[in-house]
């Protein structure tokens, strides 16, 4: 269920980013199921690549694996709509240009060092203060859409359950800081990497990504579908997926959750 958007705070985003793709077009809600799910619905009516759907809260806000992401006020939830031509195999590198362009912001807007980790979390101080959900509908060797969920801990509050897990912005910094400006300057960043990437500009944004993280030679655990393997981290492929050095030699991951050991 959602309430009816807000033109004018769309009109004045629009204004104030001028940007050429990511955010042209913008629904934002008061209250809403999930950025996600409705923006897949846009893709069904053909809606130009970049529109973005923000919320101030989401009532079945989505992590991977259908897991809840808590989505109270104060937050940054939102979805932004893209087109890639792309094969599937590369569908990692579009999670890899939004965590670069959210990093950056982050660390423009609030002075603090966020840390990527691999494969969707934005981390300080090793807790969670922002999740991406890349979904995305493909043929055989063509991503048809793809749709990025962003959510971002600002000046929301931490459910308790959470607190070993997650932080948020207000908690590093002791003070709120503001949403528009920080969404702002997350939509610049991501029109300004996506053109590269539409660009073919792989190998930057993968040297950029690489200088947010420090996952290379960590001991790590991943768990995926009930296995799990252990190991050291070799690389990140030129398509943004894990090469793990196990006791059995290198195996490449594409998808898990994550533990530093």
């Amino acid at each position: 269920m959602t309430s009816r958007y807000d033109f004018s705070f769309s009109n004045k985003v629009i204004k104030a980013i001028n940007t050429k793709i990511i955010g042209k077009n913008i629904y934002h809600f008061r209250t809403i199921d999930s950025t996600n799910l409705y923006a897949k619905t846009l893709v069904k009516k053909g809606i130009p690549e970049g529109t973005v759907v923000i919320a101030d809260t989401q009532m079945k806000g989505r992590g991977r694996k259908e897991r809840i992401w808590d989505s109270p006020p104060g937050g940054l939830w939102f979805s932004v709509i893209l087109y890639p031509n792309i094969h599937p195999d590369q569908a990692m590198l579009i999670t890899m240009t939004a965590a670069v362009s959210i990093a950056e912001a982050v660390k423009k807007v609030t002075d603090l060092n966020p840390e990527i980790k691999w494969p969707n979390d934005i981390i300080i101080k090793g807790k969670k203060l922002c999740g991406i959900l890349t979904e995305l509908e493909s043929e055989m060797n063509l991503i048809k859409y793809v749709v990025i969920g962003i959510g971002i801990n600002v000046n929301n509050k931490i459910n308790a359950d959470l607190l070993k897990i997650a932080i948020s912005i207000n908690e590093l910094k002791g003070i709120d800081i503001s949403c528009t400006d920080l969404f702002h300057e997350i939509l610049k960043k991501f029109d300004y990497y996506y053109q590269q990437f539409i660009s073919k500009k792989y190998g930057d944004i993968r040297k950029i990504w690489f200088s947010f993280s420090k996952i290379i030679g960590k001991k790590v655990k991943i768990q995926e579908d009930g296995n799990i393997l252990s190991g050291k981290v070799y690389d990140i492929d030129e398509n943004g997926y894990l090469i793990l050095y196990t006791s059995k030699g290198k195996v490449r991951i594409t998808n898990g959750d994550i533990k530093y050991l």
